[in-house]
């Protein structure tokens, strides 16, 4: 059976003087083909409930926006009268769990405990496809014909491997040193109003880093016996 995961970062991979975020987390979110529906109907059904409140429709619909909603002043007042934004968070993930029963992996780094200059020097995306690669090789190489699914990204400003050839050598690499014979592996870019599988993830990635930087475990524990790789690296 054919498995599909979809990635989604939290925070910002980037060293930059301008940015703002102390961390930066990737999740991954796991499906077998015969549950992919599942994930399409669940969100379907949720945004459906959003737009028919008012929602306007040029504006996604993610965890962030909806933890700040009395705060969002695009969004109308009459949404904000009939839902409480983080119970909608919460009755989502509780419905996707339910529906799916999804595989969930992460892995969530502070900035400040990464001391490398090689890392905080380098290009934005060599961070982030070190760290992606982390939690989405040993997934690829346990399902063995994977679909990989990341939303669009236009950072990539360096000469070394881009994201899908990195992780293309990492799979390979580590499957010959394991003796694995055969992986087949799609990796897309995709567009997160259109996939529902990266509109399902931002709300576990979301939780996630909530967990760690707002030390607020409530969304997390939802799902939390769903969790297979845990990597927390400097946040102890």
């Amino acid at each position: 059976m054919k498995y599909f995961i979809y990635c989604d970062e939290s925070g910002e991979a980037s060293f930059s003087d301008k940015t703002t975020f102390k961390y930066f987390s990737i999740c991954a979110l796991t499906i077998g083909d015969d549950k992919r529906y599942k994930i399409k109907n669940t969100m379907k059904r949720k945004k459906a409930k959003l737009h028919r409140l008012g929602w306007p429709k040029e504006i996604e619909i993610k965890a962030s926006i909806l933890h700040g909603l009395n705060m969002n002043r695009k969004i109308p007042q009459k949404v904000k009268d009939a839902i409480d934004g983080d119970d909608f968070i919460k009755e989502t993930l509780t419905s996707l769990k339910n529906a799916c029963s999804p595989r969930v992996d992460y892995i969530i780094v502070k900035k400040a405990g990464l001391k490398s200059n090689a890392f905080r020097k380098a290009p934005y995306g060599i961070a982030y496809n070190f760290y992606a690669g982390k939690i989405l090789v040993p997934i690829i190489l346990n399902y063995r014909d994977c679909c990989l699914t990341i939303d669009k990204r236009n950072k990539e400003m360096h000469q070394q491997k881009h994201f899908a050839g990195y992780i293309e050598t990492k799979v390979h690499g580590d499957a010959l040193e394991q003796e694995i014979d055969i992986i087949n592996l799609e990796i897309k870019h995709g567009e997160s109003q259109v996939e529902y599988g990266l509109q399902a993830v931002d709300f576990f990635s979301w939780s996630i880093y909530r967990k760690i930087v707002s030390k607020d475990l409530s969304f997390f524990k939802i799902f939390e016996d769903f969790v297979e790789i845990k990597q927390e690296w400097y946040c102890s």
